[in-house]
């Protein structure tokens, strides 16, 4: 958990031979989780609704939150929030620089998020995908 968080990962994974390569992961659940959140919040609906959202890239600004596959309600995301304006000009970066803004605003980074997204990655490492669904992990 730090940025850039897969850079981390693959430092750590190189100066840790003895540990199993698959233990390593950065937390790209913490992007999916902020961009499950803009979503409910803009289609005005709960944060469990969102589903099929992943993160392509790194933990960054280069990010790029899966907006097309990601479905609320079972409906394509995109026919539930018709305006791709908002996608393309204020999720995707909203997204991508969600940590920074809080830190500009608070002077520090929300652990309380890390931890939420640390406990649910955890959980979607340890426990069946529900089916059609996926999470996000830097691997």
């Amino acid at each position: 958990v730090g940025n850039p968080c897969n850079t981390n990962a693959l430092i750590a994974m190189e100066n840790a031979p003895r540990l199993k390569r698959k233990n390593f992961h950065a937390l790209t659940r913490l992007d999916e989780n902020r961009a499950k959140c803009q979503m409910a919040v803009k289609a005005g609906k709960f944060y469990t609704s969102v589903t099929r959202t992943a993160i392509w890239g790194n933990h960054s600004t280069t990010q790029v939150p899966d907006f097309l596959n990601a479905k609320i309600g079972g409906i394509p995301a995109m026919n539930v929030i018709k305006d791709i304006e908002w996608f393309k000009n204020e999720f995707t970066p909203t997204v991508a620089t969600r940590g920074g803004a809080l830190i500009k605003k608070w002077g520090k980074s929300s652990a309380a998020s890390t931890a939420v997204s640390t406990a649910d990655a955890i959980r979607s490492l340890v426990t069946p995908t529900p089916p059609g669904d996926c999470f996000s992990s830097g691997v």
